[in-house]
Parts: structure tokens; sequence; C-alpha cells
């Protein structure tokens, strides 16, 4: 198997894991997200990517295109942070 072949197949693996995540982190009748919840898994996740070789980058790629949402969240999680 190539790298590149190799790549993919771990980039599809990963877009799937986030699909799951967000469901498992979804309330009732889909119409909420639970960020926290998320926000751990995800944390998960990347640590698993680095431990698989995939970049840090790709993975937050993929987050961004499947829920950027997400993205917003750990934006103001991070600004509280900085002004606390």
């Amino acid at each position: 198997m190539t790298k590149e072949k190799f790549l993919e197949v771990l980039v599809s693996q990963y877009r799937a894991e986030i699909d799951e995540m967000i469901i498992e982190s979804e309330h009732i009748y889909r119409s909420t997200i639970d960020y926290e919840l998320l926000d751990t898994k995800m944390n998960q996740l990347l640590q698993c990517a680095r431990i698989d070789g995939l970049e840090e980058k790709i993975v937050w790629e993929l987050i961004q295109a499947r829920i950027p949402t997400y993205l917003n969240y750990i934006n103001y999680k991070n600004s509280k942070k900085k002004a606390a």
C-alpha cells in the first residue's frame, strides 16, 4: 500500500469517526449539540490522530468541513479563557 493510499484510507476513517461523534453528541431529535461532550471527543480524536501520524491540520479541515459551528465554540471557549 502506498503512502498516499494509506493517508486516503486514514482520512476516510477519521471522517466517519467525526460523523459518529457528532451523532453521539446530539440531543433529542437532533435539534442541538452538546459541544462540551463533542469537545471531549474531538480532543481524544486529535490525540489518536497524532499517534496514527495524521497531521492535525488535516483533522481540523475535516472538522471544519463537517461541523463549522464547533470551530465557533472553540474560538469562544479560547477567548473566554484569555479574558479571565
